[in-house]
């Protein structure tokens, strides 16, 4: 049985529903028509000596308030406010204002144009019905107004007319401020609901793409089992016939290559196996130090050329996904490897772990999560990358001179989102290549 405290949460942990932002922006509407309300009353009470039934005033203006801090307790309940609701909320603000216009000269008082705020909300929030009857509404009482009202007394005459104009100015001042408050305000949170509605369908698109991308890796694996096994048979059946045949031993430096080679692919597609079974078990959370030390290890040994120095001794660490982690770091480093290749002994890839004290995780991971984020940065000293292919990089298949699809950068990039993190480029033609991997620890 749910809880009935659990019907109950902060007013900004709701403002991000959309009936909870009306209700906000209504609220605060609300308020500046009371603060104008009690302004206009004092000038006309103090400044123009205006004979006002201040008790009846200041009882509706107090509603006014009241019902106002009945919508602020309204906004602490989980519940979504409906139209019918909010019909109902823009409804009294019009039955308040009637009787305060009531109490002050009706139709003939120059703040009669009051109603025009209110309309304005209710046509930025409500479904057209609900704006058409609250027109009506408001169109009823105005008309009524022009035939029941107390007549407002001023004892000079002769200024009626000029305070009168004065009255219409500051009326029309209030109601343009507070309408184009609110309707920008209005527009505003259309407009980021409709940035993130097209970030989501962006990271659905490549979510797409990343599934189609898994369906042919794995599709591709389970079609390299056959062909390599058939060259390992071969490979072995030389390496046999050298044994015999003085001719074939000039190849065993290439027999032997080939046989590494065929060791390194069929590890490469047994990884893959026992990745997806750790992911499955979900048993992959372990110090990062050992791990990383031992995946920088194997990397070398492919790369037995290139000069990598590594600072990520950071003891206590530890993070969970790590085979995600593994190839995200393996792409990034192979990509560092390709840039520094006609560089020769100059070529040179660094790594560090650190913790992520500028906050690059953003609030949409650390901060939402709670959760301390470290960095791993890969960077070499190639000859970089152009900002046009920079920009475009990690989004979607690139065409590059260099030979690379961008594939790998793509599901990195999409890897490191789905762990909590974030993945950043950065590079200058000619100065190298920045790589920042940003990730949640344990």
């Amino acid at each position: 049985m749910t809880s009935l405290t659990s019907f109950f949460i902060p007013v900004q942990d709701q403002v991000n529903q959309p009936q909870h932002l009306l209700l906000s922006r209504l609220y605060w509407l609300r308020w500046a028509m009371v603060a104008g309300e009690l302004l206009v009353l004092a000038g006309a009470h103090a400044w123009l000596h205006i004979v006002l039934p201040l008790p009846a005033l200041l009882a509706l203006i107090a509603l006014q308030a009241l019902i106002n801090a009945a919508t602020w307790l309204r906004m602490r309940w989980a519940r979504p406010a409906e139209q019918a609701e909010l019909f109902m909320q823009l409804l009294l603000d019009v039955a308040v204002l009637t009787a305060l216009l009531y109490f002050s000269g009706g139709s003939t008082n120059p703040f009669v144009s009051f109603y025009l705020p209110a309309l304005a909300a209710g046509a930025a929030t409500l479904a057209w019905p609900y704006a058409l009857l609250l027109a009506v509404c408001a169109l009823g009482c105005y008309s009524g107004l022009v035939y029941f009202y107390q007549p407002l007394h001023i004892h000079d005459h002769g200024q009626a007319m000029a305070y009168h104009l004065a009255g219409m100015w500051i009326n029309f001042s209030i109601s343009a401020l507070l309408i184009t408050w609110f309707v920008s305000r209005i527009a505003a949170a259309v407009r980021l609901r409709d940035g993130q509605l097209a970030q989501a369908r962006e990271r659905q698109l490549q979510s797409h793409r990343i599934v189609a991308l898994g369906t042919q890796a794995a599709g591709a694996a389970h079609a390299l089992n056959t062909p390599l096994s058939t060259v390992a048979v071969i490979a072995g059946e030389l390496r046999r016939d050298m044994a015999s045949n003085a001719a074939l031993a000039a190849y065993e430096e290439d027999v032997r290559v080939v046989e590494e080679q065929i060791a390194v692919c069929k590890a490469a597609l047994e990884n893959m196996r026992l990745d997806a079974d750790a992911q499955a078990r979900n048993e992959d959370s372990a110090p990062i130090t050992p791990w990383l030390t031992s995946l920088l290890e194997g990397w070398r040994l492919r790369h037995p050329a290139v000069l990598l120095a590594a600072e990520v001794h950071q003891p206590g660490w530890q993070a969970s996904q790590l085979q995600d982690l593994s190839q995200i770091l393996l792409t990034l480093l192979d990509n560092a490897a390709h840039a520094v290749r006609g560089l020769g002994h100059r070529g040179e890839i660094r790594i560090r772990l650190a913790p992520d004290e500028a906050g690059e995780g953003g609030s949409a991971t650390a901060g939402k999560a709670g959760r301390t984020m470290a960095i791993i940065e890969v960077s070499d000293n190639g000859a970089g990358i152009s900002p046009e292919l920079l920009q475009r990089l990690g989004h979607g298949p690139v065409a590059s001179s260099s030979g690379g699809s961008g594939i790998g950068l793509m599901l990195a990039s999409a890897s490191a989102t789905h762990l909590g993190g974030k993945l950043k480029l950065r590079s200058s033609p000619g100065q190298g290549t920045v790589a920042r991997l940003c990730f949640p620890l344990v």
